[in-house]
C-alpha cells in the first residue's frame, strides 16, 4: 500500500496536532511547515501528494501562497485543500480563484477532512498514471515517425489488395452458382447468396474507408474552431451505436475531462467508432473496459482498454509496458485498414498514436490531439466520471 505524503501548512503548531490525531489512521507521511513561506521551500524535501493549507496566515497568507504554488509547473498538479475559518462565499470564491482545489472549514470535521483528502489523492493518482502514459510515448516517438509516414507510402496500395479479396469471393461464387444452378439445392443455394451479400457489404464498407481517406489525403484539417468536437458527447454517441440491439458488457467505464479539441468533429467520431470496435471486437463477458480522456500539457491524451475482470485495475505503466505498433496483430482486414487511418487522421493533427496488445484479452489504444487555443481550460479542472449506459 502506497504511503502518501501529506504537507500541513499552518502558523499555529497546535492545528498541527488536531488534523495529525484526525488523520492518525491513515498510512500517511505527515510533514509541517510553520510558513508560507517554508512550505514553498520545502516542497522538493517532502513532495507531497496533498497540501493542506492555512489562508489566514503572518508574512505570506493561504492565497499567496497557492498561486505561488500553482504557477511552479513542478508542483502545479499536486491538489491543494484551503483550511480555513472563512465561511463567506466570496472567501471561498476566492480560495478556489488562487487555484486551490478544495477547502475544509474549521473548525475541522474528521470524517470530512479524511473524505477530502482521499478524494484529492485519488485524482493526484490518476493524473500521475497518465503523466507516466505521457512520458512513455515520448521515448516511443522517434520510432513511431517512421510508421506515420509509412502510412502516407502504402495505404492506398493496400486498399487494391483489399478490395481483391470480398470481389474474388463475388466472382467465384457467382460463377459456380451460373453453371451449376439446376443442380443446386435451396440451402446450397442461400449460402452462395448469403456470402456475396456479406462480401457486398464489406466492399461497400471498404469503399467508404476509401473515400473517406482519399479525403484526408487531398485535405489537411482547417483551424475551424465552430466545427471543435466535444470528445464526451461523442464517445457516448459512439458506445450507443456500438452495443445498440445487444447486451450490456459487464463493465463499461467511462472517464473523460471537459474539453473541446480542435479536431472535426466526423474525423473524431471516425476515430472513436473505429477504435471502440477494434478494442471490444473480440472482448469475452468476463473482460472489463475503460476509457479515459484527461488533459496534461495543453493537449488531450485518449485511452482506451481492456483488462481481465478478476484482476486489480492495471496501471499505465503496465498496461502499455510492452506498446508497439504492430501490423500483425490487426487480424480484422477490415480494422487493419481503419486502424490506419486513424493513424493517419491523428498524424494530421500532429497528434501521436500508439498501441498495445498483450494478447487477445487485453488491448491498449492510446493517442494525443490539440485542444482549441483559446479555450484552454484552467488547472484545477475536476474529472467528469460517468459509467455508459448502452440501453436505449
Amino acid at each position: 500500500m502506497n504511503s502518501y505524503s501529506i504537507l500541513i501548512v499552518d502558523d499555529e503548531p497546535d492545528n498541527f496536532d488536531v488534523i495529525q490525531s484526525l488523520l492518525s489512521a491513515e498510512s500517511y507521511k505527515l510533514h509541517y511547515a510553520i510558513s508560507g513561506e517554508q512550505a514553498i521551500a520545502s516542497l522538493d524535501k517532502f513532495d507531497p501528494d496533498v497540501i493542506l493549507l492555512d489562508v489566514m496566515m503572518p508574512g505570506l497568507n493561504g492565497f499567496e501562497v497557492c498561486k505561488q504554488i500553482k504557477a511552479m509547473s513542478k508542483w502545479k498538479s499536486v491538489p491543494i485543500v484551503m483550511v480555513t475559518a472563512l465561511s463567506g462565499k466570496e472567501d471561498l470564491a476566492r480560495c478556489l480563484a488562487s487555484g486551490a482545489d478544495d477547502f475544509v472549514n474549521k473548525p475541522v470535521n474528521g470524517i470530512e477532512l479524511r473524505a477530502r483528502v482521499n478524494s484529492m489523492l485519488r485524482i493526484k493518482k490518476q493524473h500521475d498514471r497518465i503523466q507516466s502514459f505521457s512520458k512513455l510515448q515520448r521515448h516511443n516517438i522517434h520510432s513511431l515517425s517512421t510508421n506515420l509516414n509509412e502510412i502516407r507510402l502504402d495505404l492506398a496500395a493496400e486498399f487494391s489488395t483489399e478490395f481483391d479479396y470480398p470481389l474474388d469471393i463475388i466472382l467465384e461464387t457467382t460463377e459456380h452458382l451460373t453453371k451449376n444452378i439446376e443442380q443446386l439445392s435451396l440451402p446450397a443455394i442461400l449460402h452462395i447468396l448469403g456470402q456475396n451479400n456479406r462480401s457486398t457489404l464489406q466492399l461497400r464498407k471498404l469503399m467508404q474507408k476509401f473515400w473517406f481517406y482519399l479525403h484526408l489525403v487531398v485535405e489537411k484539417p482547417v483551424s475551424n474552431y465552430d466545427d471543435a468536437s466535444i470528445p464526451k458527447s461523442i464517445i457516448e454517441e459512439s458506445l450507443r451505436t456500438r452495443f445498440k440491439g445487444l447486451a450490456k458488457p459487464s463493465n463499461l467505464i467511462c472517464e473523460i475531462h471537459d474539453a473541446q479539441l480542435a479536431v472535426k468533429i466526423d474525423h473524431f467520431r471516425w476515430i472513436c467508432n473505429e477504435l471502440i470496435e477494434y478494442v471490444l471486437s473480440n472482448a469475452s463477458s468476463n473482460i472489463r473496459t475503460r476509457i479515459f480522456g484527461e488533459i496534461i500539457d495543453d493537449t488531450f491524451h485518449f485511452s482506451l482498454s481492456t483488462y481481465q475482470g478478476n484482476e486489480s485495475n492495471p496501471s499505465i505503466a503496465e498496461m502499455t509496458k510492452s506498446i508497439q505498433l504492430n501490423p500483425s496483430t490487426y487480424e480484422e482486414r477490415e480494422l487493419k485498414i481503419g486502424l490506419k487511418i486513424v493513424k493517419k487522421l491523428v498524424n494530421n493533427y500532429d497528434g501521436v498514436f500508439l498501441l498495445s496488445s498483450a494478447n487477445e484479452d487485453e488491448t491498449t489504444v492510446y493517442l494525443t490531439l490539440p485542444l482549441v487555443p483559446e479555450r484552454l481550460p484552467i488547472m484545477g479542472s475536476q474529472l467528469k466520471t460517468s459509467t455508459i449506459s448502452t440501453h436505449n
